[in-house]
């Protein structure tokens, strides 16, 4: 009850923000657009790292391939916008499955090393395909989505656009923990041998996982390519991105849907309040970027000791609970 309660005053900040911002400054409104496509990252690779107990560092590479996929098919093939979108979703499950089914194999370390040599090789290839993906400079002019004879170009319009796909995100993750087939992940993160010990397909659910996790990272990626700022390249999908992400989870609560929003909102937001105390002290950009470095290392260090299970206290099962799915 008290989750419904917060998630209630979270949605209605989120819906009234714009009102309040609209008439003083558009910058606000782009670091909060921002924070909804960081939200949909938090709680997809919540499913891989809250939900199995596996680590992947490869999380920016999906969402970098939705993006490319839904800007060439929108600016070289005419595509309308809302059907690169969905094309992003299916581009990043593809390569999720055609990545996962070797990579998953892996456990621990290794595949923490194995994903993070996907994310590394995935941005080389969006710098290396020119021809196709634009090379270092990207691509740009992508045109907006749209819906009908309306296209949502405005600040306002792409800030709502994208906090109804966070919301969508949000449900749809907290339906997948709380079915069957979350529960079967869970009993998997407690104990794989337990797991397959009563009947469960330890490969195929953590594939299964693995492919919708990053189908909707690259739906994500292709919605920020046309809500963004009409562009895309290389340096928008590091590997720096992916550790963000997975620091998002962590900090706010690997076993919670509710503690990976929490901990997206926190971690996007803090940057632009450490930016805001270090230009009040006259300090140069470099200097400020320092801080804001010290500032998130101090605060991860902080929350490993003393919040290990993160802002929100998620919910794990044991295998006597799980589903044989």
């Amino acid at each position: 009850m008290k989750r419904c309660v917060l998630g209630g005053i979270g949605v209605g900040i989120v819906l009234v923000l714009p009102l309040i911002l609209e008439h003083v400054v558009y910058y606000p409104l782009e670091v909060f657009t921002g924070t909804g496509f960081a939200v949909m990252l938090a709680v997809s690779l919540m499913l891989i790292v809250g939900q199995v107990g596996e680590i992947s560092l490869g999380h920016a590479a999906f969402y970098g391939i939705g993006a490319y996929t839904g800007a060439i098919l929108s600016l070289r093939y005419g595509w309308p916008p809302i059907l690169s979108v969905g094309a992003g979703g299916v581009m990043g499950a593809l390569f999720g499955y055609l990545i996962g089914a070797p990579v998953l194999r892996l456990k621990g370390y290794y595949l923490a090393l194995a994903t993070l040599g996907v994310g590394i090789a995935a941005q080389e290839f969006f710098r290396a395909a020119g021809p196709m993906t634009g090379g270092e400079v990207g691509l740009y002019d992508i045109p907006p989505v749209s819906l009908g004879p309306w296209a949502i170009s405005s600040y306002v319009g792409n800030y709502y656009l994208v906090w109804a796909v966070a919301l969508i995100f949000v449900v749809l993750t907290q339906r997948v923990c709380q079915s069957p087939f979350g529960q079967t992940l869970r009993a998997i993160h407690s104990d794989e041998w337990a797991a397959q010990s009563v009947g469960i397909n330890v490969p195929r659910a953590k594939l299964q996982v693995f492919v919708l996790s990053s189908g909707m990272a690259g739906c994500a990626g292709a919605l920020f390519a046309h809500c963004g700022f009409g562009t895309v390249s290389p340096a928008d999908f590091g590997v720096g991105l992916s550790i963000r992400v997975i620091t998002m989870v962590i900090i706010g609560g690997a076993f919670s849907v509710y503690g990976a929003v929490a901990g997206a909102v926190l971690l996007s937001l803090l940057p632009e309040v450490v930016r805001g105390v270090g230009s009040r002290g006259a300090l140069e950009l470099t200097r400020i970027t320092h801080i804001q470095d010290i500032v998130f290392g101090v605060i991860l260090v902080l929350f490993v000791i003393l919040w290990p299970q993160g802002l929100v206290r998620g919910r794990r099962t044991e295998v006597s609970g799980a589903s044989s799915g």
